[in-house]
């Protein structure tokens, strides 16, 4: 936006004579105005560094030959500033003409003084939304992706960082967060950059499987074990021996299974149901769960010893809303590969829809912003998607909704530290000890949850005991 990013005030030129400038006044709402004064001719000369939020320009010079809207669009390419035409008719030719040559608003003299402050203020806003965006996008270009997963927020690069510290480990992992946040991809993650990479990955979800056959799904089964059993069948623990077992939704898993896995995760052996031959296998488990895997513990839907055997280490994936710098750069990863899917083309996002998105909770997380997308891909015909393309209750739900802080320049530190690091590179010679990686995530968990110890255990899916030990360990206390 302007020279110091939290400045709240309006920067504005003005292209015309002084009448025009004595249409702005001095503040709109709690924003101060700066008015810059020039015309056609000094613009030529000099084209000011010092970026506006917006420019009001006069009818009379915006038709013109060479004119100044487009000299304006040339030299600020990279984020085009919002330009108001103000002229004393609005005939269509000269409207058209405007728009034409790149103007956001056309606004007739004598409704200026009722409607101008509002204007201003409404497209110095969205300039500013979308110089954030574009900060965001050049973020992710620097390093706001991992694996097939994309993300620039603090939240997000936490993540990226602790993935990329134990993936070359054989250590457990318990993965928790909402449903479609984007917990298997985590898990595959994991599995890509370690040393099993070359193994399977197999992915087993625990609530989709009827409760009777998961431990044949897990284990396997001989031939003859059950009356529809007519042949042998080799389990996921088999399947994925010398690669890693993603068990999604490990709290659907009654308590009598939850035992067994327990066995198996002491030794990795199993027998097969119906057979008496005791199998090793070598893999990695991860698994997931879209609950609070110590509540789940404390109400007695998830064995208190199973937890600890997968908790080793916690990973939390964010709520999309948590995270709202993700919002942008995931709408437009998404906007790429559908175009590419349905081979239609969109230029971009406009501000209104972009506040939407920003605005909306998105309760479905990932998935449904990745969803939302395709259908206004599949649907839509203009060239730039606009607020008319969401569904009602999404533009209803972000009316009641103000747009979240973007924490641009504390994602663009975290991405520069971390091309920084050694645990950037992936060399496992390079990767950080892991006692080093709990102590910062620990320390990251209590930082968000501005020092609540219980919310962050919660979070972290530890105990308060736990927790305060881990603290006593590192001295941080």
């Amino acid at each position: 936006m302007a020279d110091n990013p939290n400045d709240n005030g309006l920067f504005i030129y003005v292209l015309g004579d002084e009448s025009l400038a004595q249409l702005v006044p001095k503040e709109i709402g709690d924003r101060a105005v700066r008015l810059a004064s020039l015309d056609g001719s000094a613009l030529t000369r000099n084209m000011p560094e010092k970026v506006p939020d917006v420019v009001l320009i006069d009818a009379e010079q915006a038709v013109g030959d060479d004119s100044p809207i487009e000299r304006l669009l040339r030299h600020y390419r990279t984020l085009p500033v919002p330009v108001i035409v103000i002229g004393k008719d609005s005939t269509v030719d000269t409207v058209v003409r405007c728009i034409k040559r790149g103007a956001e608003d056309f606004i007739l003299f004598g409704e200026a003084k009722d409607k101008l402050p509002h204007k201003l203020l409404e497209h110095a806003q969205n300039h500013k939304l979308l110089a954030e965006v574009k900060r965001l996008s050049d973020v992710y270009e620097k390093g706001g992706r991992l694996c097939d997963m994309v993300g620039v927020s603090p939240a997000m690069q936490d993540t990226y960082a602790t993935i990329q510290s134990i993936a070359d480990t054989d250590a457990t992992v318990l993965i928790s967060g909402e449903s479609g946040t984007g917990k298997e991809l985590v898990a595959r993650a994991i599995h890509t950059l370690s040393s099993r990479s070359s193994g399977r990955f197999v992915a087993v979800n625990c609530a989709a499987i009827p409760k009777d056959l998961l431990e044949s799904e897990l284990f396997g089964h001989e031939k003859g074990a059950f009356t529809s059993a007519d042949k042998l069948h080799v389990g996921s623990c088999e399947r994925a021996d010398g690669g890693t077992l993603f068990l999604d939704e490990i709290c659907e898993m009654n308590m009598g299974l939850q035992s067994k896995l327990l066995r198996f995760l002491q030794d990795y052996t199993f027998t097969r149901v119906g057979g008496t031959e005791s199998i090793q296998v070598s893999v990695r488990v991860i698994a997931a769960t879209n609950k609070d895997p110590l509540g789940e513990v404390e109400t007695g839907t998830l064995r208190n010893d199973l937890y600890y055997r997968l908790n080793v280490v916690p990973i939390h994936v964010a709520p999309l809303r948590e995270r709202p710098e993700d919002v942008p750069v995931l709408a437009e990863h998404y906007l790429k590969l559908m175009c590419e899917k349905y081979y239609k083309y969109f230029a971009s996002f406009s501000p209104e829809a972009m506040r939407i998105m920003l605005s909306y909770p998105w309760p479905g997380n990932v998935r449904e912003l990745r969803n939302t997308i395709e259908r206004i891909v599949v649907l839509a015909t203009e060239e730039k998607i606009t607020p008319k393309l969401f569904p009602d209750r999404m533009r209803q739900a972000a009316m009641k909704a103000k747009v979240p802080s973007l924490d641009v320049d504390e994602a663009l530190r975290r991405v520069e530290n971390s091309l920084q690091s050694p645990s950037a590179g992936q060399d496992t010679e390079d990767v950080l000890p892991f006692a080093e990686v709990e102590k910062r995530t620990i320390l990251s968990a209590i930082k968000k949850c501005s020092g609540d110890i219980s919310k962050a255990a919660r979070k972290l899916g530890l105990s308060r005991a736990t927790l305060y030990r881990k603290l006593d360990k590192y001295g941080v206390r």
